[in-house]
């Protein structure tokens, strides 16, 4: 096996499910004699490619290949169509709102991410990945799968929950996912987070594929019942445009210009609606004993 090959192998070996490792891990996974592994290792790591955890001993992905790989992300008609939708909707809202995609092992990825314009948020980076089920980003993703998909992902009737409101078995997801494909869109309420709740759309290429999902997460305490139905109508209209602005023509689109959702947004606040103001959500925020991004994260 050649250098260059060997390193490759090295850097193929991190994964969402494994994004730190030793040299001893690398070494094993890969059969390749230790002072070989060390040798790359350092190789890697001088060029930015790798980084390691100080005290800890464990490898991580460096700088380089995040720029890298965000160059790459930016050159692609996904990033192009989503970003300026994904602005503009968290400029409406001023919440968090990302762009994630389904894997074939059952786990998103989040590719794009803005941040929300309040101090209470929670915070999630760009490029970390989560098991689908446990996101609304993922269930929107998830319901555009066959029964015998969602079987194959997942092949036990219980399903590991991340807090007490997760999803505990297959049938209860599958509920969830039928309720995704009847109304277009996927909630989700303190199943990933306590505390944190959000809506997603699909979105389609001009094929018709489904091969990302926008969503908008709060915490809970910023939301009621308004707010939830409009972010709902908002994520599913601003997937519609992505998916248009790539190209797909099938379902009527009624908005065909980003900034035609502000628009929108205007129409939909009727005089005699209660939203609550910044005033009193912080008010809730405190009574909730939770007052700052860290509290969150």
């Amino acid at each position: 096996m050649s250098s260059l090959q060997k390193t490759i192998d090295i850097l193929n070996a991190f994964s969402p499910n494994e994004p730190e490792l030793t040299a001893a891990t690398i070494a094993e996974k890969l059969s390749i004699p230790i002072p070989t592994i060390y040798r790359i290792l350092a190789s890697l790591t001088k060029a930015g490619l790798l980084e390691k955890k100080v005290g800890k001993g464990t490898y991580v992905i460096g700088r380089t290949l995040y720029t890298l790989g965000s160059l790459y992300l930016s050159t692609t008609d996904l990033y192009q169509a989503a970003e300026p939708v994904l602005h503009t909707v968290n400029d409406i809202t001023g919440e968090v709102t990302n762009l994630s995609i389904l894997d074939d092992k059952g786990y998103i990825t989040m590719l794009l991410r803005e941040e929300s314009k309040h101090p209470l948020r929670h915070v999630v980076h760009v490029g970390s990945s989560a098991p689908a089920y446990t996101r609304a980003s993922g269930k929107a993703l998830l319901s555009a799968l066959t029964d015998e998909e969602i079987d194959r992902l997942y092949p036990e009737e219980k399903i590991t929950q991340f807090t007490s409101k997760t999803v505990a078995t297959r049938a209860e997801l599958k509920r969830e996912l039928e309720q995704a494909r009847e109304k277009g869109f996927a909630f989700n309420s303190e199943q990933a987070f306590e505390g944190i709740e959000a809506v997603a759309s699909v979105i389609r290429n001009a094929r018709g594929n489904v091969i990302a999902a926008i969503a908008i997460s709060a915490p809970v305490v910023r939301m009621n019942e308004v707010r939830r139905k409009k972010f709902a109508s908002l994520v599913q209209i601003g997937a519609g445009l992505i998916s248009y602005r790539l190209g797909y023509q099938d379902n009527p689109q009624p908005i065909q210009r980003v900034d035609e959702l502000y628009v929108w947004w205007q129409q939909q606040s009727q005089p005699n609606e209660i939203l609550q103001s910044d005033a009193d959500l912080n008010a809730g925020e405190s009574d909730n004993g939770i007052t700052s991004e860290k509290q969150l994260t």
